[in-house]
């Protein structure tokens, strides 16, 4: 006789794009070419992912929460965006992103405290390839050559807060709920915060008022 069927999250964990750089996404492709396949993301699912976790049970999805809470509120600050870039390559992406120049160190710092937790905590193991920021902006369903009109220019990324993310896959496409919020000080020395969404509550994480 087999046991009940144990619920499972798809998680992951990223940083969220700032509203003030939305504009500068939806320009960056507006500028690609469109080619069979190819599917733009909408500005709820930008991000820069630092870790993808997948599928885990309710122990898991609990300890990804806590390694997001427990994030300093120090570790803010900024990157910028310098370019285009194509993963895993120009001849064959199936990822069109903008490439962010980390030159304070602020998104390898988040993916280096996220991932240990995340390991530390049995989570997850991380990927064998370095760890490269980068905002997707559009995926293609098969292995192909995006060309954009033109470069996409620069911009600068402020780095204000880390998500905990539930991603539910739908014939449209993924839609993402934010679990666990951990913002971080702002320039004017705002006080920063970790929260909890109170508009969803899966089984691994706890509310917070």
């Amino acid at each position: 006789m087999g046991g009940a069927q144990v619920a499972l999250q798809r998680l992951f964990i990223g940083v969220p794009l700032p509203e003030d750089l939305l504009g500068f996404a939806q320009s960056a492709q507006a500028m690609l070419t469109p080619v069979q396949g190819l599917r733009l993301l909408r500005p709820d699912q930008l991000h820069v992912t630092l870790a993808f976790i997948g599928e885990v049970d309710e122990v898991k999805a609990k300890a990804a929460c806590k390694v997001v809470d427990s994030l300093p509120g120090d570790m803010g600050g900024e990157g910028r965006i310098t370019r285009f870039l194509m993963l895993p390559s120009v001849a064959k992406a199936r990822v069109v992103s903008l490439e962010i120049d980390d030159g304070e160190g602020v998104f390898a710092g988040l993916f280096a405290k996220v991932m240990g937790g995340l390991e530390a905590a049995g989570v997850m193991k991380r990927e064998k390839r370095p760890f490269r920021p980068h905002l997707t902006v559009a995926r293609l369903k098969h292995p192909g050559v995006v060309q954009p009109r033109f470069e996409s220019g620069e911009a600068r990324f402020a780095v204000e807060s880390v998500c905990l993310y539930e991603s539910e896959l739908r014939r449209e496409g993924a839609v993402y709920a934010v679990i666990a919020r951990a913002k971080f000080e702002t320039k004017d020395g705002a006080k920063a915060q970790s929260s909890f969404q109170n508009d969803v509550s899966p089984a691994g994480c706890d509310r917070r008022e």
